[in-house]
């Protein structure tokens, strides 16, 4: 008899608690959110909207830029992921955005194509409420890159090689930082836009006002490369890597 009543306090306590079977299908993310990520370049909120059709996920999300398909979603209990592809300044980018559904909310983490990683949360769009003003988060400024910290280099040139090394400090598309190698050392100015990175320093070396310019591309989160232009005394090529 007691064991009898204790399998059905424990049925009772199941059913009122609900099984997690049933706790994974309670999460219900169809509906208009409004979203907001944030990135190494700052703040954005855009809308979006996740619809079902049949068994499989799908959406858009919506910012003053214009509208982009989701390119998949999945929910998993209360674990989700979207992915969304943008084409930002000629380079084919995959941002996958992962986290947690809660009750009237949902939040985790982004990864801007390993180029740069950022937090993002959403709650439910109030009808009514004016459509996002800000940039789509699928489309961070400056494509997501920052190659901030430090960086060694190789430079190639028909005299001969070198190995610099870079502190660099970026915000938004603004690079700052020094420079220390055979030349001397000094403070680098340049920019960052999308993949493509463009910074000079000034040297004096053995008395001479050197100006040193780089242009290129930024490929993945750890490496660069592209040429290298040293005053007067020629050109060449480097790449480099984070360290």
């Amino acid at each position: 008899m007691k064991r009898a009543l204790a399998v059905t306090f424990t049925l009772i306590v199941a059913l009122l608690r609900g099984t997690p079977s049933q706790a994974a299908q309670g999460a219900n993310i169809v509906g208009s959110w409004d979203i907001t990520v944030e990135s190494p370049q700052g703040k954005n909120t855009s809308l979006l909207t996740i619809k079902k059709d049949g068994d499989k996920l799908g959406g858009m999300i919506k910012g003053a830029r214009g509208e982009r398909p989701l390119e998949s979603v999945t929910l998993a209990g209360s674990d989700i992921t979207f992915v969304i592809k943008a084409n930002v300044q000629g380079q084919d980018m995959v941002f996958t955005y992962k986290g947690k559904v809660e009750k009237d909310s949902m939040k985790g983490d982004a990864d801007f194509g390993g180029f740069a990683t950022g937090t993002w949360s959403a709650v439910p769009h109030k009808e009514g409420a004016a459509a996002p003003a800000a940039m789509p988060a699928s489309a961070p400024q400056a494509g997501g890159m920052n190659i901030t910290g430090d960086w060694s280099v190789t430079v190639e040139t028909s005299a001969g090689s070198g190995n610099p090394s870079f502190s660099f400090k970026q915000e938004g598309e603004k690079l700052t930082g020094m420079y220390k190698g055979q030349l001397g050392e000094g403070p680098l100015t340049g920019t960052v836009k999308g993949a493509d990175i463009s910074f000079s320093v000034k040297v004096n070396a053995q008395g001479q006002d050197l100006t040193i310019v780089y242009t290129g591309k930024v490929e993945g989160k750890d490496s660069m490369k592209g040429k290298v232009v040293l005053g007067e005394l020629g050109e060449g090529t480097f790449t480099g890597k984070r360290k």
